[in-house]
């Protein structure tokens, strides 16, 4: 892995921390190291571009110290620029048993047709992917309706382009 950040900050100095409730307010600026530029949180099959802030909390030599590590996202507002010129694409769809793949006894699959539409597909991740699912006819009562949100990940190196 390739380290981007590392700050280590004090935020209280070796003493005595009453019992009881203590709120230490600290402030950390995200900033890269040397010429290395900051990415969004990421997380693929190949590629992991995550953020993690550390607390460690040293105690006296009878108890353990105790450390704790958390996550968080860091999302990049400056593709906006690059949307407003971008339409907000809408895509529509058909599903109907011959659109089907990978069906090994096609009569018996009922009779259906489902459309819908998928109202962008320029997807921010602070908001939800929306769209709607019509069902315009269908033989036989239907149980549920899933829907599946599927990430395709393409890596190109040398030897070509894998897809996961």
């Amino acid at each position: 892995p390739i380290q981007l950040v590392q700050y280590t900050i004090t935020v209280a100095p070796a003493g005595k921390i009453p019992s009881g409730k203590t709120e230490i307010p600290f402030e950390l600026s995200l900033r890269p190291r040397g010429s290395k530029i900051l990415y969004e949180t990421y997380h693929g099959v190949f590629v992991n571009i995550q953020y993690v802030i550390r607390c460690d909390i040293k105690r006296n030599f009878l108890a353990k110290d105790v450390s704790r590590s958390l996550e968080f996202m860091v999302e990049d507002k400056a593709p906006l620029q690059k949307e407003i010129r971008e339409p907000h694409k809408t895509v529509n769809f058909k599903i109907m048993p011959e659109s089907l793949q990978n069906i090994r006894d096609r009569a018996s699959v009922p009779r259906f047709c489902i459309t819908g539409k998928i109202d962008s597909v320029i997807c921010k991740l602070s908001e939800p992917l929306t769209g709607e699912v019509v069902i315009e006819r269908c033989e036989t009562a239907i149980k549920s309706i899933e829907l599946q949100l599927v990430r395709v990940e393409t890596c190109g190196c040398a030897e070509g382009y894998s897809r996961d």
